[in-house]
């Protein structure tokens, strides 16, 4: 049968009019269709029907038609087969205008909906099954209006069928309903060409999906399979996904069965499947497109969907059905953001600019060796034809160069990609079972995963809600920035599974925002309601990762920030007024339950570089055997840390820090105005919405303000790997790598395309970093080692073994704003609360590397028993009052800010210790000069202008002379004088007119304590707070030299230091800090050997105690000691003590715990000097913080500035009873310590001093602007050889790695060879390197002194007046020195020394004064029978006992300033009392023999020394002769800074030297019963001495005072032998009436009868 021309029209009014001419009973049984249709396939019939140019019009009462042409159809059914095919389908819309509609063919209707050219297929009868072709291409555009043209038809269908079956009876229904069964029927669709599918959401947003080919397999009633081989997604023309190799159908039940048996808590063994696979999913999203607007349409239209066909959501209980499994895998998921097309060009530029660079140079060295070469040959070139050969090699470089630029893009397109998520073979199984079906059943899995979030009681309404078991895994997954060669995250094989609950709140009324959704006339727009409350997430995860690495830096701080900006385009911020959350609040509100994780290996590396494109420079935090658990604000890591430094050199994989056994635990305590874990209460509100406009926040109660952290590590031993401890290595060059990740972290970013030109406001970020309020840390290793090597050839280094260790802190954070007229961020100020360390069994042992074996050493350094450190700023005391004084010693000692207390201190001071530390010490020198010399600031700071005021620019506070609150006027000068401060002057002055005080006796008026000024400052009742404690409980250091054997051990039983911080005080017209340090060293003793032994003993700790009882319960061996104890001398001095000692070794000291009282020897130590008390006074000022000092109030400001404190600063050391005991190998050791230890100087040390001071002459002779830019050219110079240096470290380590890969042995030999040779070139870059930095050093210390100096002067010229700027003072009140022989026990002599005083002042201007005073001294003889035993005594001039008070010796000097480096003595004095000398030829033979050891090599030792023949005022012969011989010993070098330096040292300018008269009474026994020198009470005067402007060497001054004290003691000498004495003194000194007697007794008689008569 043949058609043509057939239409069709259908209508809204047809409709009706249909269904009212509707039978009611239009039903027929099942059965008998069923039968009819089974008779019809049985019989055996032929027919064929064609039709041909078929419209059908949909028309409806909105006066909007569709029309679907047909051009062709035709159909065959023959043998229970069934053909049929279509030509020329298309569907097309219109308005009903009221006029005829043209008919034309399918190709030429407009506008075209759908087209599909041709469609055949096929029917089996028998097999149910249909078969489509579709060989052409196929289109379909979907739009709204077009919906709403078949919704209108769809539902006058649905009316059509509600009019038939209005008047059933219920009965009726359910019989038809219980007939339906559906058979099983199979379709399958196969489109060859593409597929276009188009979804037109607005005027501005389209999708448009392109499927070349698909085919879809439809078997009725569930299994359903579609498979296409690529999908192309475009949103507005613009290609974002596109998708290869998909397959999306249905899995029979049992498929994931075996996944469901591994969870279980699932009921259902088996449930529906739906599996969907893609071979490859990629999405690129191009720059600056806004892909979230697109989506945000495809949701609204999705609203708008469900809204017109009057969805409604269904109750979700547990009798809902069940959704499908879904089964997900995707072999390759690629998501990328594409990058700025002009950053792009700029980088390629740089790089292409960079690459030209390097090879113009090349060109340009090979023109210059041509040049060379043609030179050789030819002789000399034109100058002008060898410019024009370097002009033309410019200009061929500027061809090529522009040539390269425009082939730039010619080999492939340009880099796109900003950002670049891959993930490889994921696989996702999410499960659905009964247990996790319902709204009751995934409310209490919520409440059970997110446990610390407290669930509303009266309930929720969610708008979706659902729970899986989820298994997922995958094989790589990895995230790249740009092209840089480092991923910023790659993992492998990572397995996860667990519950995963979706649940998106039901909104409040103000929680719905409404969106307008573009259908067109002649329904018009419509709007839609949107939920804001976001999709939360409860997941209670474990996860399997094989390898977890993580990258980042400050070097792609830039790069994520141009992420984040290309993020806000892709996923649509919050449309809620409110100011945007943080990305940790967004955390905390959309996600919520435990992930729990195990690692094998996981990574954290951060750049130590700002180079994007470094791979070599980093910082390696590497977990081994990690398990990582997150839970709601806490984060505990459990696994072995390793952090390597990575570096291109040969510290490359350097470990820094193991940590076995890590426990690691992070702890976050958000602070916000509300329940800080309460986010069911959050609700957004839409912008039209908002109850009041100013500061609305939707988020107020649950926006974190600020955060509290606390931090812990903990460690714990290993049954199975005891030694296996935590440790550390650091190299001087990681220390400065370090340097370099500090710099990098402190590195501030600058903002990305932000401000007006960019259209995005400049809105302040917040950072993590800055969001702390509290940050508590914490620390606890069982055991911790750690050392620390110069270099990597472990030349010299530190060795410390620790026992257990812990180490608490607290910081605080505060913002604070910067108020000076400019924009900025609150500057952050880190403050500490508390700290707390405890350390336990330390250990350090000092290495290096023995030059002849080439093996480590060791050597011990230091232990200690326990140490213990303790910080509270709690105890500050905020106000500017002074505290008061409490009589509670414990109290006061509590409330000191720091508190440090160490308990037995054991400590070694050794030659080789000495070495060791000193090159320890240089090399950490030169490593800070090189970063001090080349910093920008290392010439700033010193210009000098002589036009501007020397007030320096500090911020110290001045003083005001007025009062400006008082109203009285301001006295007179004259009245100022006669009160006040001036007038008590005055009256002391007249009260002391009448004292007649002798020359020695100027200055002091009391006891020495009462005038030391280090005491008095720091004794003053003004303190602000303590700061600082040091409590040391039974410390000993062991000082060993290197030339005799033995050692001493210097001990204490008790010694504090504390330092005090008081009120501010007055210098100079400004306020002044004040810092005061007071130690004492309480019963404080030294101990050496009695034999010549190495063996070192430690002291017992009954020794070092203060108190001298003895438990009788501790058992025999205090007992045994006990009886030793008794048997020596107690606790005096010269006693000796015996102990046990283990067998010395280097590693052994300070263990004598740890060894077998069996395997000990025993020794002796005696006691040199008894239990003694020291105590050291220090009082420092300095420039006034004016924010970390309390206001200060002026008290009284009556008559002038005297009446204020001077700041000075000042310096006291205070010895108590001193008494010493030593034999002669004592002694000797003494001064070998004292050489080789306490007074050494390195050589290098002594020869940079001589380099220092040549160059300091020498930059004298050069103006300011000659001496800074030798300085300028030789920092370049510095800068150079540091980057040629590290050139060559990376290229010995890449030749290491070449080394270490190369198979081939010639090569590999080849390889070795030539990295000798870098070696080579490498350590004669660093010895020049070190060379320049000495002399850069040099010449910066020179050039800032100089400048210093002129600025002093020009201070000191403007303000006229000089000024104290420090005092030293040492002062004992009595040492006792006894000598004694080889034994210890037989004394020789004993010295006696009281009231010992010496001060130093220093002033502004490089002058000062030195004082010396003693108020007296006695040498005694203690040898057996001897003759005299006063050996030195003074004698008391007025015989009235005051010599104490007065003083037996005065030395006093007051310096000026050097002038051109020479010594100006202002006033020279030396005041002595009259001395009593009694010697015997043994006693002398005794102390030469005890201080002057002779050796055996030694012959005439006992000679006198060559008299000085230098003449008194023959300095200018002197300096010519000094001068002469230096001369020669240079070999005629005329240089005059080493005359100036040679004259500086050796000369002083003395303007004024005074010694006064000194009567001396000696008395002399010779070896034999009678000599001819032996005298008795020989009594002379020195002479009064006075010399004014004289240059002299000190051995000038001495040889003029020899000369002439010997004119008159010749004289005197004469006139005592010829009995021919006068008296010549008798005006100063009155002689009683029985010494006038006496005396011409001895006159007539003679002095030996006189002794015999009284006798």
């Amino acid at each position: 049968m043949d058609t043509d021309s057939i239409q069709l029209e259908w209508s809204t009014d047809m409709a009706y009019i249909l269904a009212d001419l509707m039978p009611v009973d239009l039903t027929t049984s099942q059965t008998d269709k069923d039968t009819a249709v089974s008779s019809d396939i049985n019989q055996s019939c032929d027919i064929k029907l064609t039709c041909s140019n078929v419209n059908v019009f949909v028309c409806n009462n909105s006066s909007v038609y569709v029309m679907v042409r047909l051009d062709s159809a035709g159909m065959k059914l023959q043998e229970k087969q069934g053909l049929f095919g279509l030509n020329g389908i298309r569907l097309t819309k219109g308005q009903q205008t009221g006029q005829y509609c043209k008919i034309t063919k399918a190709s030429q209707l407009q506008p075209c909906i759908s087209q599909v050219k041709e469609i055949k297929g096929s029917c089996h009868l028998v097999n149910k099954h249909i078969a489509l072709d579709i060989a052409d291409e196929v289109k379909f555009d979907w739009s709204t209006q077009f919906h709403m043209c078949v919704l209108q038809m769809t539902q006058d269908i649905c009316m059509i069928q509600e009019k038939i079956t209005r008047n059933k009876s219920e009965k009726l229904k359910r019989s038809v309903i219980d007939q339906k069964q559906v058979k099983e029927l199979s379709i399958t669709i196969n489109v060859q060409r593409n597929v276009t599918l188009s979804a037109f959401l607005s005027r501005n947003h389209r999708i448009v999906f392109n499927i070349p080919k698909i085919g879809i397999n439809i078997t009725l009633p569930r299994n359903v399979m579609i498979m296409f081989k690529e999908c192309i997604i475009s949103c507005d023309k613009h290609q974002i996904f596109i998708i290869e190799g998909a397959t999306i159908g249905s899995l029979p039940a049992n498929k994931l069965q075996l996944e469901r048996k591994g969870f279980e808590t699932l009921v259902m063994p088996t449930n529906k499947a739906w599996k969907i696979e893609f071979d490859k999913i990629h999405a690129v999203f191009p720059y600056n497109y806004n892909f979230a607007e697109c989506v945000q349409e495809v949701i609204n239209t999705l609203k708008w969907i469900k809204l017109v066909h009057k969805v409604k959501k269904k109750p979700f209980t547990i009798d809902s059905p069940l959704p499908a499994d879904l089964f997900i895998n995707v072999k390759e998921l690629l998501l990328q953001l594409s990058d700025d097309p002009f950053e792009v060009q700029l980088s390629d530029n740089y790089s292409l600019l960079a690459d030209e660079q390097t090879e113009t140079e090349k060109r340009l060295s090979a023109l210059e060796r041509k040049i060379e070469e043609l030179r050789k040959s030819l002789g000399l070139l034109p100058a002008n034809k060898v410019q024009e050969l370097y002009d033309n090699l410019k200009e061929k470089s500027s061809v090529i160069y522009t040539h390269r630029h425009q082939q730039l893009y010619n080999n492939g397109p340009p880099r796109t990609k900003l950002f670049s998520w891959k993930m490889v073979n994921l696989e996702i199984v999410a499960l659905a079972d009964k247990s996790l079906h319902g709204k009751e059943n995934v409310i209490n899995h919520m409440r059970e995963i997110d446990i610390s979030s407290r669930y509303p009681s009266d309930g929720m309404d969610f708008i979706t809600l659902w729970c899986r078991m989820i298994n997922c895994s995958l094989e790589e997954w990895t995230i790249h920035l740009r092209d840089f060669p480092q991923a910023m995250l790659d993992v492998k094989d990572l397995h996860i599974w667990g519950r995963l609950i979706g649940a998106e709140q039901h909104a409040h009324p103000r929680a719905i925002r409404t969106c307008r959704i573009e259908v067109g006339d002649p329904w018009g727009d419509m709007i839609v309601e949107r939920n804001m409350p976001p999709l939360k997430f409860y997941y209670d995860f474990e996860s399997d990762v094989k390898q977890w690495t993580m990258c980042t830096g400050a070097c792609w701080e830039q790069t994520l920030a141009q992420y984040n900006l290309a993020m806000t385009l892709i996923n649509h911020p919050s449309k809620d007024p409110s100011p945007n959350l943080p990305f940790w609040d967004k955390i905390r509100l959309l996600l919520h339950g435990r992930l729990t994780m195990a690692m094998d290996k996981m990574c954290w590396m951060y750049h130590a570089s700002l180079n994007p494109y470094n791979k070599t420079e980093m910082m390696d935090w590497q977990w081994t055997n990690l398990i990582l658990d997150w839970t709601t604000a806490k984060f505990m890591f459990n696994g072995d840390l390793d952090i390597y430094a990575r570096t291109a050199s040969k510290y490359d994989d350097c470990n820094l820090l193991h940590l076995p056994k890590l426990r690691f635990c992070i702890k976050l305590e958000w602070l916000c105005e509300g329940d800080a874990n309460n986010h069911h209460r959050v609700m957004p509100c839409a912008s039209d919405k908002v109850p009041y406009k100013e500061d609305y926040d939707s988020y107020k109660d649950f926006r974190s303000q600020n955060m509290n952290m606390s931090m812990s590590f903990e460690t714990k031993s290993s049954e199975a790997n005891p030694n296996n401890v935590p440790y550390c290595v650091f190299y001087a060059s990681t220390l400065r790598w370090l340097d370099k990740i500090k710099m990098c972290m402190t590195h501030v970013s600058r903002p990305t395309r932000r401000g007006s030109f960019f259209d995005k406001p400049r809105l302040p970020k917040l950072q993590l970093s800055r969001h702390f309020r509290n940050v508590n840390l914490s620390v606890n290793f069982h055991q911790f080692h750690a050392q620390y090597w110069m270099s990597f050839a472990k030349e010299h280094g530190v060795e410390m073994h620790r026992g257990e260790l812990t180490f608490k802190s607290g910081h605080n954070l505060t913002l604070v704003k910067i108020e000076d007229g400019l924009i900025h961020r609150p500057q952050a100020n880190w403050s500490i609360k508390n700290i707390n360390l405890n350390l336990k069994g330390a250990k350090m042992w000092l290495c290096c590397k023995n030059e002849t074996t080439g093996m480590e050493e060791k050597s011990y350094f230091l232990s200690v028993k326990h140490v213990q450190y303790d910080r509270d700023d709690n105890l500050m005391v905020e106000s500017a009052e002074p505290q008061q004084q409490s009589d509670d010693r414990e109290d006061v000692e509590k409330a000191f800010l720091h508190r440090v207390y160490i308990e037995d201190l054991k400590a070694s001071w050794t030659t080789t210790n000495r070495n060791t530390v000193f090159s320890l010490f240089e090399g950490y020198n030169k490593a800070q000069a090189l970063k001090r010399n080349l910093s920008s600031g290392a010439l700033k700071g010193y210009k000098v202008d002589s036009q501007t005021q020397a007030t320096p620019k500090s911020r110290s506070r001045s003083v005001s002379m007025s009062n400006p609150n008082s109203t009285a006027a301001t006295p007179s000068p004259m009245s100022r004088m006669q009160s006040g401060h001036t007038q008590n002057l005055l009256k002391r002055l007249i009260q002391e007119m009448d004292s007649k005080s002798m020359a020695f006796t100027e200055e002091p008026t009391g006891s020495h304590e009462e005038q030391l000024h280090g005491v008095a400052a720091c004794q003053t009742k003004d303190v602000i707070h303590n700061n600082l404690l040091v409590e040391l409980k039974n410390s000993q250091v062991m000082l060993q030299g290197a030339q005799t054997k033995g050692y001493v051990i210097v001990c204490a039983a008790e010694a504090k230091v504390m330092s005090c911080i008081h009120k501010p005080v007055w210098q100079n017209r400004q306020l002044k800090s004040k810092t005061t340090w007071v130690s004492s060293v309480d019963c404080m003793q030294y101990f050496a050997t009695v034999d010549n032994t190495d063996n070192v003993m430690w002291l017992e700790k009954e020794l070092l105690d203060v108190d001298d009882k003895t438990d009788c319960n501790l058992g025999l061996d205090v007992l045994d000691g006990a009886v030793a104890e008794m048997a020596g001398s107690g606790h005096s001095v010269g006693g000796v003590v015996t102990a046990r000692i283990p067998t010395p070794t280097p590693i052994n000291i300070g263990r004598q715990e740890d060894q077998e009282r069996s395997n000990q020897q025993t020794m002796q130590l005696q006691r040199m000097i008894s239990r003694c008390k020291c105590q050291l006074f220090y009082a420092s000022y300095g420039e006034v913080d004016p924010d970390a000092t309390p206001q200060v109030t002026l008290d009284k400001i009556e008559n002038d500035m005297l009446d204020f404190e001077e700041g000075v600063d000042s310096f006291t050391l205070l010895h108590h009873d001193l008494n010493v005991c030593t034999n002669p190998l004592q002694y000797a050791m003494i001064l070998d310590i004292v050489n080789t230890l306490l007074l050494y100087v390195e050589p290098k040390k002594k020869q940079s001093t001589e380099r220092l001071q040549s160059m300091r002459f020498k930059i004298q002779l050069f103006s300011e602007k000659d001496q800074k830019t030798p300085i300028l050219q030789l920092q370049e110079d510095v800068r150079q050889m540091i980057v040629s240096l590290r050139r060559q470290e990376r290229d010995l380590y890449l030749i290491q790695k070449e080394i270490d890969e190369e198979e081939d042995l010639t090569e590999r030999y080849v390889s070795v060879q030539y990295k000798s040779r870098i070696e080579q070139v490498l350590n004669d870059c660093k010895e020049k390197l070190n060379q320049m930095n000495e002399e850069l050093t040099i010449m910066i210390n020179c050039y800032a002194q100089n400048q210093l100096e002129k600025m002093s002067q020009l201070k000191d010229s403007q303000s006229g007046e000089t000024m104290v700027v420090r005092r030293n003072e040492v002062c004992f009140r009595s040492a006792q020195w006894k000598l004694t022989e080889t034994d210890g026990q037989l004394g020789l002599a004993d010295m006696v020394l009281r009231n010992f005083l010496y001060s130093k002042v220093n002033n502004n201007d490089d002058s000062g004064a030195h004082q010396l005073e003693v108020g007296w001294f006695k040498m005694t003889n203690l040898l057996p029978n001897s003759l005299y035993k006063d050996v030195l005594v003074p004698r008391d001039p007025l015989g009235k006992g005051h010599l104490d008070r007065q003083g037996a010796l005065r030395i006093f000097s007051r310096d000026k300033a050097p002038v051109g480096g020479i010594n100006v003595k202002e006033h020279f004095e030396v005041n002595v009392v009259p001395l009593t000398i009694q010697l015997t030829y043994k006693f002398f033979k005794t102390l030469e023999a005890f201080f002057f050891q002779k050796n055996e090599n030694e012959e005439g030792s006992d000679a006198m020394p060559t008299k000085s023949k230098t003449r008194q005022g023959s300095i200018r012969k002197q300096t010519s002769a000094n001068i002469n011989t230096q001369q020669r010993g240079s070999e005629g070098s005329s240089d005059d800074v080493i005359k100036m330096r040679a004259r500086a040292a050796t000369n002083n300018t003395f303007i004024y030297i005074k010694i006064p008269e000194v009567p001396v009474k000696v008395s002399y026994k010779g070896e034999k019963e009678k000599n001819i020198v032996d005298i008795t009470d020989f009594t002379f005067v020195l002479p009064t001495l006075e010399y004014h402007n004289q240059t002299w060497t000190w051995q000038d001054v001495l040889n003029a005072i020899k000369g002439e004290s010997k004119k008159v003691i010749v004289s005197q000498a004469i006139k005592q032998k010829l009995h021919m004495k006068s008296r010549f003194y008798d005006e100063e000194v009155h002689l009683s009436s029985a010494q006038q007697e006496e005396d011409k007794a001895k006159m007539l008689l003679g002095a030996k009868l006189m002794v015999c008569t009284f006798a």
